[in-house]
Order: structure tokens, then sequence, then C-alpha cells
């Protein structure tokens, strides 16, 4: 792993799935662009966006050869535009970017030496921070997790009280395509929380990515509503539409059942679960609307 620029390493594969991004997509294009691990195929899907997201992207596309770009006549929902960049990809590792973050040069290529001596581990990911609009550093703290030496039970739940971070990281193609993704509210839960039950997260040190928040503070109510919008997709049924996150528990049972994981540890996740969601439920409003300066 000492020569990044060596074509002989593994495939990565960087899926872009995007929407009306042309405020930072050129930004984090070119930072996507700069990792100093080469052998990488960027693959872009635009999901209908009606900005000027298309010549951006067809600019970089014909400059760069790793890139793949590909636009959508119709807008085909989030988690969709998510599952078709990974259907896409050939890689032996994937990762999910956006388009509008940015990351260290070396963090794919720190990653996937992780990955490459830790057979256990399904996922790397870099140290998080955020900016705003403007580029500039935001005092605010998000936490990680490094699973390496915890049992399933303690994996599963690590990740059901943590961020949702790994889920931008660089993980096993293999393992990524057993994982449910569902077009629904939470898909990233139940994505990671199916990972995490196949093996660990490890937690890469020496490199960082950023998030970028230029969106206001939502309330619940306004988190919940935006789950319905069309332009999402994640409201199909008249349930969901209703109450966005209803299936979420009975999904993420479905994801203990299914796994390779022993009927006692399983049993020892739902019985702890169960109780878990309500509390959940009402932390994740109480946090939401005190953003807000709500009760």
């Amino acid at each position: 792993m000492k020569d990044h620029h060596n074509d002989t390493l593994p495939l990565v594969s960087i899926g872009v799935p995007i929407y009306n991004e042309e405020r930072f997509l050129e930004e984090s294009l070119l930072s996507l662009c700069s990792q100093d691990y080469s052998n990488l195929e960027i693959i872009i899907s635009d999901n209908a966006s009606i900005d000027g997201t298309s010549e951006i992207c067809r600019e970089f596309a014909n400059r760069d050869p790793r890139i793949r770009y590909s636009r959508l006549e119709k807008n085909c929902g989030v988690t969709e535009n998510f599952r078709r960049v990974l259907d896409l990809s050939q890689g032996k590792y994937f990762m999910w970017a956006s388009g509008h973050d940015l990351w260290s040069p070396d963090l794919i290529s720190k990653c996937v030496e992780m990955l490459e001596t830790m057979p256990a581990a399904v996922i790397a990911y870099g140290s998080s921070g955020w900016i705003d609009a403007s580029g500039k550093r935001m005092d605010r703290e998000t936490g990680w997790v490094d699973t390496r030496g915890m049992d399933a039970v303690a994996r599963f739940f690590s990740v059901f009280w943590g961020n949702m971070h790994p889920i931008l990281g660089v993980i096993r193609t293999e393992a990524l395509r057993k994982a449910r993704l569902l077009s629904i509210a939470g898909t990233d839960l139940i994505t990671l929380s199916d990972l995490a039950l196949m093996g660990d997260f490890v937690h890469n040190r020496e490199s960082s990515w950023v998030r970028r928040e230029f969106r206001k503070d939502e309330t619940f109510k306004q988190r919940m509503n935006r789950y319905r919008n069309r332009e999402y997709a994640l409201s199909r049924s008249l349930v969901d539409r209703i109450f966005p996150i209803f299936r979420l528990p009975f999904e993420l049972i479905a994801v203990v059942i299914r796994s390779s994981i022993s009927w006692t540890e399983k049993i020892g996740i739902i019985g702890i679960l169960l109780p878990s969601m309500p509390v959940k439920y009402f932390v994740a409003r109480r946090m939401a609307n005190r953003a807000q300066g709500q009760s």
C-alpha cells in the first residue's frame, strides 16, 4: 500500500448521486479528483436536475476519463439514485459522495489500506467535521465509532445510537450489495445496521472529510414533511405519508432476523431494540426541535 498511484491496487468506485448541486458541485468534484489513490472510477447520476448541474458534470467528464456521467430524465427519488450509482459500480470498494462535501486527499488511500489489512472490517471512514456555505469551519462536533473488538450486539447498537456518517465511508462492495437499501425514511440506519452485523466499522484517524451545512435547521415536523416530499420518493404508501418512519422498526427487525449471527444474539438484539425505538424517536424529535428553540 505504499504506492498510491499503482493501478494494480483494487478499483474503488465513488458514486455521486446528485440533484440541483450546481452551487458547490465543482469544488466537491475537484476534491474527489484530487485523491492520491488513482485507481478510481467516479460515477455521477444526475437525478433530473433543473439547474446548471448537468453542464458542470459534462465538463468534468470531458477532462477526466475516470468520470462517468449519467442523467435521468425523470426524478426517481433519493434512494433509487443512491442505488443506481451502486448498481453501475465495478470496484472492490465503494463510497457514496455528495455534491457539496469535501475530502482530504488521502482519505480513500488510507481507508483502502485499512480494509485490505483488516478482513473483518466492512467499512472504513475518516474523521468528520462541518463547514458552512462559505467554507468556514463550524463549531459542531460529531462523534464516530470503531467497532473492532465488539460482538454483534454491541456493533448493532453502536450504529443504532450513533450518527449515520459511516454510510459515506469506503465500503466493501460485496457486503454493500447484500445489505438492504430501501426507499423509506431511515434507510441509512437500516443499511448500516445490516452492515454492522456483517463486520467491523473502522475509524481512519489519519484522514478526514467535511460535511457542508447550507440548509436551515428544521423542526422534527419539518423533517417528516421533507420525507413526504415527492422528490424524495420515500412515502409511497398511505401509511408512509401519514407517519414516514412507521416501517423503520419492522425493517430493523427484518435486518436482524435475516443476518448470519446466532439466534441467541438475534433474540438479544430484538429484546433490546423494541423498547429502544420509542426512546430513539423522542430523542430525535427533541434534538431537532431544540435546534429551532422549541420544546
